[in-house]
């Protein structure tokens, strides 16, 4: 009998280990920044310094700026050829090609739509983008020819007392969170599911499922399950931003660089 229990423990043990996700130390390099926003695919840094957007990669930096706009709320560089940057204060966003030339004029919400405030902004496929109103409804934005495609119900009518204070996508999926939990859509805008974890600080979508960060410990949400990931970091984390399995901290002098073993 006590081999028996013996046994079942060990068991136990090994199951909990082998569904733990190992991390793998890459690099540690300085950048002088206010914010790093990401690395794209080619390793280019994005970062914000004095209100200026900047992409750098080895010794070669380029930079943009629109000081008639305000300060730069939120810069999405999912699509590199695409870069959507939002000044919430302005109700606007322009969109710059890979070398920070802008590829439209100011897209101004408060005149090419009817929301005169809206919160958040990611990117979408083709000529569209994800916004998300002072009216909690989400939004599928067509900005060529300046129509609305998509838009959900209020987010209570999926789930109550949700209040939105985020929102990431991917070119099938878009997630929005609050303090309840995380609600799910997919490319049409269709509700997908309601995904009942609390105080999640931040997402990070990838192909299957996505990275959470909740109270500075890191998760990999797949299949309904949350499988926990080992991570030696011990310095602050100021922004982070994980790209193909990649993970980069960046605790406002270094970005540290950890691969996922997965």
């Amino acid at each position: 009998m006590k081999t028996y229990f013996l046994f079942t423990f060990l068991l136990f043990i090994n199951i909990s280990f082998a569904q733990e996700i190992q991390t793998e130390f890459i690099s540690k390099t300085p950048l002088h920044a206010d914010t790093f926003i990401g690395m794209d695919e080619l390793d280019h840094v994005y970062y914000l310094k004095n209100n200026i957007l900047f992409k750098k990669h080895d010794q070669d930096t380029i930079n943009y700026s629109n000081v008639l706009l305000g300060k730069i709320t939120s810069v999405n560089i999912q699509n590199p050829f695409k870069l959507v940057v939002f000044y919430k204060d302005f109700n606007s966003v322009i969109l710059l090609d890979n070398n920070l030339n802008e590829l439209t004029n100011r897209i101004d919400f408060t005149k090419e739509t009817l929301f005169n405030n809206v919160q958040f902004v990611s990117a979408s496929s083709e000529n569209n983008l994800w916004l998300f109103s002072d009216d909690t409804k989400l939004h599928l934005y067509n900005y060529k020819n300046h129509s609305i495609k998509v838009h959900t119900q209020p987010m209570i009518f999926y789930q109550s007392d949700f209040n939105t204070n985020q929102i990431k996508s991917n070119y099938k999926n878009i997630w929005l969170l609050s303090e309840k939990g995380v609600i799910q859509f997919n490319e049409y805008g269709n509700f997908i599911q309601f995904i009942n974890i609390e105080n999640i600080t931040d997402i990070f979508p990838l192909k299957k499922g996505f990275i959470y960060s909740k109270n500075s410990t890191f998760f990999f949400w797949k299949n309904k399950k949350s499988i926990p990931i080992s991570l030696n970091y011990t310095q602050t984390i100021k922004n982070i931003n994980i790209k193909n399995y990649s993970m980069y901290i960046f605790d406002g002098k270094y970005i540290y660089q950890y691969t996922l073993k997965y």
